[in-house]
């Protein structure tokens, strides 16, 4: 079973433009390649998977590093076949009597603000004692964040996600990072609620 920690990052001026910039870029992809899907299948009907990731994949590279373009890409490819996935179960009849239709995937930005985020593979970063360090990121290069609240995890570690909260009352920007992983109680045992806001 997969478990989420949740941590409050704290970043210097440096660290927090880089951080911000990884955020931007990444949900600006996300925002690019779900447009050019949803313009194919309005179109069409068909959504070119291959010819989109390869476009994106190569455009977006060099900035954000490979290992995140693919962790942005494979997510939204797999929003877009559950969308697929919907529209095949209601053609047969079978949808759930609670889903009432099914819409294409849509922007993080829906007429506010960009949400800004970007998810990470479990061998882009790595947790030190009271540090995390994120690595591979393109032209970003890496960056070092401290971070606040109680991380006890033991097993594989899964990816990182990042969100950048920008109504944060006092200005500090709040970034929380997941990371599906077993989460150890006091007593050296799972706790069963693993979920912790700090």
């Amino acid at each position: 079973m997969r478990r989420t920690c949740v941590v409050e990052l704290i970043v210097d001026e440096g660290a927090e433009r880089r951080l911000r910039q990884l955020c931007e870029l990444s949900s600006k992809l996300w925002d690019e390649v779900n447009y050019a899907r949803l313009r194919m299948f309005l179109e069409r009907k068909y959504v070119d998977f291959k010819g989109t990731y390869k476009e994106f994949y190569e455009k977006y590279r060099p900035v954000i590093g490979s290992a995140t373009v693919q962790q942005v890409l494979n997510r939204n490819n797999d929003i877009w076949r559950g969308f697929f996935r919907l529209l095949r179960l209601k053609k047969k009849g079978k949808l759930s009597p609670s889903i009432t239709g099914a819409s294409p995937p849509g922007s993080k930005k829906r007429n506010k603000p960009r949400m800004l985020w970007a998810v990470l593979r479990k061998d882009q970063y790595k947790i030190d004692s009271d540090r995390i360090i994120l690595m591979g990121l393109g032209a970003i290069g890496w960056i070092e964040v401290g971070y606040k609240g109680l991380i006890r995890l033991r097993s594989e570690r899964g990816e990182l996600r990042i969100c950048y909260d920008v109504d944060r009352g006092n200005g500090m920007p709040t970034y929380r990072s997941r990371s599906p992983r077993r989460l150890l109680g006091k007593d050296g045992n799972r706790c069963r609620n693993s979920r912790r806001v700090i």
